[in-house]
């Protein structure tokens, strides 16, 4: 949660503190703890493999993100990873 609170607070997204705290409300509020009992090695950004071992531990359908890093990753998983316009176009848009 500490790296989303952190990026989404990036100034190049200019969103509001209320969007932020709805969002982070919304987020805390269907999050599930998931135990990472692997570490591995992500050599294109070690401090991204952390997300990947999450992905892989929690057996994620997706790993959204709009880090460049993570195209290297999908050679090491077996996760769609996807941009948030691909999630909102692919999954959200659906649902509504």
């Amino acid at each position: 949660m500490a790296e989303y609170r952190d990026v989404l607070g990036r100034d190049k997204f200019a969103l509001s503190k209320e969007i932020k705290w709805n969002w982070f409300n919304v987020l805390e509020s269907i999050i599930e703890i998931v135990p990472v009992e692997s570490s591995l090695e992500f050599p294109r950004d070690q401090k991204d493999a952390k997300f990947i071992a999450c992905a892989i531990s929690s057996h994620a359908d997706f790993l959204i993100s709009g880090d460049k890093d993570f195209s290297e990753a999908k050679k090491l998983l077996a996760i769609s990873i996807l941009s948030v316009a691909q999630f909102k176009t692919l999954v959200c848009e659906k649902l509504s």
